[in-house]
C-alpha cells in the first residue's frame, strides 16, 4: 500500500516521506530535492539520490524496469548495472534492485570496480511501488520534475 505520511513545509523546503513494500521497512525521504531511500530498521542502509542522480534514474527507469521484469520472470540471468553519477549505480540481481555506490581500490585499474557498503536493496514489490510513486514525487516536488523534463528535452532535442 502506498502511503504518504506527510508533506509539509520545512522552513523554505518541501519535505515528503513515503513508505514502500509489504514489510514497510523501506522509506523514501525527500528534502531539498535530495531523494533518500533508507531502511527504517537499519540506519546504515541508504542511498542518496541528488537531483543529478535522480535525473539519471528517471531517464533510464524504463530500461531498469525492463531488466527487473526479466529478473522477476527468471527468463535469463540478470547482472545489470547502470551508472547514476558520482560512483552510484543501480544494479540488479538476486531478486532485488540495488542503489549502491562503487569505488576503485587504490592502485587498481577501473576494471576492478568494487561495491561499497553505501547503498540499499529494494525487493521487487518495493521497486514496483517506487515506480508508481514517481508521478506523485514529481507532483509534490515540481523542481525535480522540471529538472527531469529539461534533461529529457536536451537528450531528445
Amino acid at each position: 500500500m502506498l502511503e504518504e505520511l506527510y508533506a509539509s513545509v520545512c522552513g523554505q523546503d518541501q519535505c515528503s516521506l513515503f513508505i514502500l513494500g509489504e514489510k514497510r521497512d523501506r522509506v523514501i525521504d525527500i528534502v531539498r530535492n535530495v531523494v533518500t531511500i533508507r531502511s527504517s530498521c537499519e540506519p546504515n542502509k541508504l542511498a542518496m539520490l541528488t537531483p543529478k542522480r535522480w535525473v539519471n534514474f528517471i531517464l533510464h527507469h524504463q530500461q531498469i524496469d525492463s531488466e527487473t521484469k526479466q529478473l522477476n520472470l527468471k527468463t535469463r540471468p540478470v547482472a545489470f548495472r547502470l551508472h547514476l553519477g558520482d560512483g552510484w549505480y543501480v544494479t540488479g540481481g538476486y531478486n532485488c534492485m540495488e542503489f549502491r555506490r562503487f569505488y576503485v581500490p587504490y592502485g587498481a585499474s577501473h576494471e576492478h570496480v568494487r561495491p561499497a557498503r553505501d547503498g540499499i536493496g529494494l525487493r521487487l514489490d518495493e521497486w514496483a511501488e517506487l515506480l508508481v510513486l514517481i508521478p506523485t514525487i514529481h507532483k509534490c516536488h515540481p523542481e525535480l520534475s522540471e529538472i527531469c523534463t529539461e534533461a529529457e528535452s536536451q537528450l531528445h532535442g
